[in-house]
């Protein structure tokens, strides 16, 4: 068996003692789940497969609810305007039923 790295913040076995780790900072600010990286790879690729911008036109031409519903889980919703006409709210449903 390799020798374990020693130091001040671990034990005879290598391991860490309580408080201490090998990465204090965290993982850095904006650093992506390598699963997620390749989740959304793998769904860029579809996308090209399917024809890209002409699939999405396509999409919403023969079903617009999916299409809507697709834009309404991949667009961040925007926070509502200051509106002092109480009578005009417009409220979109996330999670309509299709």
């Amino acid at each position: 068996m390799a020798d374990k790295e020693s130091g001040e913040n671990r034990n005879q076995r290598g391991q860490f003692l309580p408080g201490n780790c090998a990465n204090p900072g965290g993982r850095p600010k904006g650093s992506r789940n390598a699963v997620s990286m390749t989740l959304k790879d793998g769904i860029e690729e579809a996308y090209h497969q399917l024809g890209g911008i002409q699939w999405l036109v396509q999409l919403g031409r023969e079903e617009p609810r999916i299409f809507a519903s697709l834009l309404l889980r991949l667009i961040p919703p925007t926070p509502p305007a200051e509106n002092t006409d109480e009578g005009s709210d417009i409220f979109i449903d996330p999670d309509p039923d299709l």
